[in-house]
């Protein structure tokens, strides 16, 4: 008897369907992870300096409420430094923490309750009921000035591009 061989399919040499999918699905995964971690890396300049000072600023208000005790920010202009701490009656201020500015910023002035200080240091209060002092920090930058301002009753900062000058009217109670 003869017999005849039947011609079995031959594999085509290539990638299914499924396996394409599947790498497409795992470097879609990879690339997600990256920008992520890109878009982290790369917040610079003022909006990361306004996003971390927001950050610690908001810490503090809580932490002088939960505690029911008042914080004090401490403006060391001369030194472009700012120190977190209580006063005390004996030691007067007391560091607990400091914050660090931006490399790129330097404290030009401060401006608290509507008197400014240049040189020196000033005090900014949190006090326990969640109230803060009005504080106006001018930043000199490379290129230009920045402006942060805390809000006396929500304790939020803003930032503003240039050097914001406080407005106060005459002839009216301006707190201070």
């Amino acid at each position: 008897m003869r017999t005849f061989p039947v011609p079995t399919s031959r594999r085509i040499k290539g990638f299914t369907l499924v396996e394409l999918l599947i790498v497409i699905l795992l470097i879609s995964i990879f690339v997600t992870f990256a920008s992520v971690n890109w878009n982290i890396a790369a917040k610079k300049g003022k909006e990361a300096l306004l996003e971390d000072f927001s950050i610690q600023i908001a810490m503090i208000r809580e932490d002088a409420v939960s505690h029911y005790e008042s914080r004090v920010l401490e403006f060391d202009v001369s030194m472009s430094e700012v120190r977190v701490g209580k006063l005390d009656a004996k030691e007067g201020f007391v560091e607990t923490a400091a914050l660090h500015l931006s490399e790129d910023y330097r404290i030009k002035d401060v401006v608290v309750n509507g008197q400014p200080f240049s040189q020196g240091k000033c005090y900014t209060t949190f006090h326990e009921s969640g109230m803060v002092d009005r504080t106006l920090v001018h930043l000199e930058g490379r290129q230009a000035y920045y402006s942060l301002l805390i809000n006396p009753l929500t304790a939020k900062v803003t930032g503003e591009d240039g050097y914001i000058q406080e407005i106060s009217v005459k002839g009216r109670n301006n707190a201070s």
